[in-house]
This record gives structure tokens, C-alpha cells and sequence, in this order.
């Protein structure tokens, strides 16, 4: 079957900074050829070559796309050549903008109308915003209930998990003594921080705590300067820094040891991050906070009789933290095992194929009026 979707999201702007930008880069990408995309991104910088794409030019949005933009992006939806073509939204639903896509699909009933949600954040509360589509992607189980409980029919909530790419394989010795944060700063998150810190300190070996810091908050600055404070002796000896955007990701986790998830939440992140699957599709394994939907990474891994880190109870507090991270780093067989580990689950769960596979099927479904999950 040969057909044309259109994917409304933030334009696919470089540098590609969030999660959601990310996974619908993938998409447009490596969609099979046999599916002609539109997005809105850079005409002169196209992300699928040749017929199978057509970037639509757009402005750049910042981490929240304001209203206004937003509409002018659904303006397009009813030109002409589109009214028919089948929609992908990857933005999080509204009252505003969710009563014209009701809209659009009362205009054209037969249109196929998909709506993907990056995170369960209040999941529960978009459901009756939900109710117009044919179909909803979520990206974890935990999702997927949520919206089933709060009345979403479960045959229209599909799970799709996100993907990475595959780096190259690392050599078999750990590249580095490394620990990385790489996720939001909060209160909680700086006092866990702390504990990391103190779990490096008392571990053998010259352990080093990178924390990466992407700044979205308003209190950002605030809360960095609390962390350089507090880390400022391990700072100023070499054993920490706090950075900000990082421009190679890819190139940080081949030369780190153990990733560490601090924060209790992932309300303004995809539901599994992207940095924590592409750490352990590089071989680095995870020391994480046992919420849900983060824990569904260890979830999965039990499910393959895999080993990809240590998860930690929040109500054991930050000295839970310090025990799990210690643990992890005293033992370097450790590390080298749940790192491999780690690889394999990527390969098993988060692969490009197997979730363009996925997407593929859905939209399949749809146009043949045979989606279920």
C-alpha cells in the first residue's frame, strides 16, 4: 500500500533538542519508502529524500509551543491538497486545538487521525480530549493504562515504544570512571545529586560525576547555582562539573561508566528517556527511581531474563541512593555484565526497525480500516 501521512508537530528544526523532536525525526527518516511524509520542518534541509518527503516550512518553537503558533501550524491541515490526508499529531492535546481536530474529523469522518502522547503526565486528565480519534500512540504501558481506566476504548491506545539508534559496539573494558546525570534539576534532584557525590567519593577509583543539564525551567539558573555550590570542592578538584545542552551526546556515553536517574518524575520528558535508552544501547547500564513509568525499562528487562542496573525505592531516600550507586561502582564485573546487558535490551526493545515496523502497521490499519492492538 502506497500513501501520504502528514505529521503535525514542533518543526524539525536543528538542532533537534527534545525527545519528541527526536522520535518524529526518526519516523520521517526511516518510514518505509513506500509512505510519502509530510512534515513541517526546513525545505532546504530535507529529512526524507526525493517524493517520499515534504518539509513544510515553520518557525522554530521553543520546549512550549505557544497557542498561536500552533494554530497557524493546523491552518495548513485544510488547505486543499491536505483536506484528505491522513494526520499524525505529536503535540500534547488542549481544549483549543483538540476541538479542531474534532472538528476536522466531523468535516471528513473518513480521514484517519492519529494522536501520539510522549508523556503519561496527566494522561488520565487528556482522555475525553481523545475521543474524536481513531487511534492513540502512547509510549509506555503505564500510559496505555491510564487512558484505558479513565474510558479510552483499549482498542484504540496502542503502545509503541521509542527507539535509538545503534552505536558501535564499545570495547569490552569500561572507557572511563564516569557516573552522568543527564536529566532536569530540581530541589530533590540537587540533595540526590549530593548523595551521588558522596557515593563516588567512597568508592574505589577515581570516579568522576558529569551532570548535564539541558536549561528549561524558569528556576534554572537558581537551581544550578545551588549544585555548583554545594558540588563546588569536588568542582574545583575535578571530580564534578554541571554543563548545559550537550552537542554529542553520543560521544559523552562512550566514555561513561554508569548512568544515574535521580529525578521522581518525567513530566517534561517522553515517558522513557531518550538518554537513559541511548545509554544502554551504548552498553552503559542504569541506576534509577522505582516510578513508574521509568521502572518499565527493568520491567522489560526482567521479562528477557536481563540485568541492566539497580533500581532504587524513593522512600529509601537519598542514603538508598548512595547504597545502590556505591554498590554499582565497587563492583567493576558488575558494570561490564548489566552494561551488556543493557545493549541487549535496546536491540530487543528500543530498535529503529522494529518501531518503524510498529508505525507502519498502525497506519496500514487505519487506511484499511483494521487498526486494533
Amino acid at each position: 500500500m502506497n500513501s501520504h501521512w502528514l505529521f503535525v508537530s514542533k518543526p524539525l528544526s536543528s538542532p533537534l533538542t527534545d525527545g519528541t523532536q527526536v522520535l518524529v525525526s526518526h519516523l520521517v527518516r526511516h518510514l518505509e519508502d513506500r509512505f510519502r511524509v509530510s512534515y513541517f520542518g526546513e525545505p532546504d534541509r530535507p529529512l526524507r529524500a526525493g517524493l517520499r518527503g515534504e518539509a513544510l516550512r515553520a518557525r522554530h518553537m521553543g520546549h512550549a509551543p505557544p497557542l498561536l503558533a500552533k494554530l497557524q501550524m493546523l491552518a495548513t491541515l485544510v488547505k486543499p491538497q491536505y483536506r484528505r490526508t491522513p494526520l499524525h499529531f505529536f503535540f500534547t492535546p488542549n481544549a483549543a486545538t483538540s476541538s479542531i481536530v474534532a472538528l476536522l474529523k466531523r468535516v471528513s469522518p473518513h480521514r484517519p487521525i492519529v494522536q501520539s502522547l510522549m508523556s503519561s503526565h496527566d494522561a488520565a486528565r487528556h482522555a475525553r480530549l481523545l475521543q474524536s480519534l481513531d487511534a492513540v500512540v502512547v509510549l509506555s504501558r503505564h500510559a496505555r493504562d491510564q487512558l484505558v481506566a479513565a474510558g479510552v476504548p483499549a482498542a484504540r491506545v496502542h503502545c509503541i515504544y521509542p527507539a535509538v539508534d545503534e552505536p558501535p559496539r564499545r570495547d569490552p573494558q569500561l572507557p572511563s570512571w564516569r557516573v552522568l546525570y543527564a536529566g532536569d534539576l530540581d530541589e530533590r534532584v540537587i540533595d540526590r545529586l549530593a548523595n551521588v557525590m558522596r557515593a563516588l567519593e567512597s568508592a574505589p577509583g577515581p570516579w568522576t560525576l558529569t551532570i548535564a543539564c539541558r536549561p528549561k525551567s524558569p528556576r534554572d539558573a537558581e537551581h544550578r547555582h545551588r549544585l555548583q555550590k554545594l558540588l563546588a570542592p569536588q568542582i574545583e578538584a575535578g571530580r564534578a562539573e554541571v554543563l548545559g545542552e550537550i552537542g554529542n551526546m553520543r560521544a559523552l556515553l562512550r566514555d561513561t561508566a554508569l548512568q544515574v536517574f535521580v529525578a521522581d518524575h518525567v513530566a517534561r520528558k517522553v515517558d522513557l528517556p531518550f538518554v537513559l535508552l541511548e545509554g544502554l544501547a551504548a552498553g552503559v547500564p542504569l541506576v534509577a527511581l522505582d516510578f513508574p513509568p521509568l521502572n518499565e525499562i527493568f520491567a522489560l528487562a526482567r521479562e528477557h531474563g536481563l540485568n541492566v542496573g539497580r533500581l532504587v525505592a524513593p522512600a529509601g531516600g537519598g542514603a538508598a541512593i548512595e547504597d545502590a550507586v556505591r554498590a554499582a561502582l565497587t563492583e567493576r564485573g558488575f558494570l561490564l555484565r548489566a552494561g551488556k546487558q543493557g545493549r541487549t535490551l535496546a536491540q530487543l526493545e528500543f530498535s529503529l526497525p522494529a518501531m518503524v515496523r510498529r508505525y507502519g502497521a498502525l497506519y496500514d490499519a487505519l487506511e484499511t480500516g483494521n487498526a486494533s492492538n
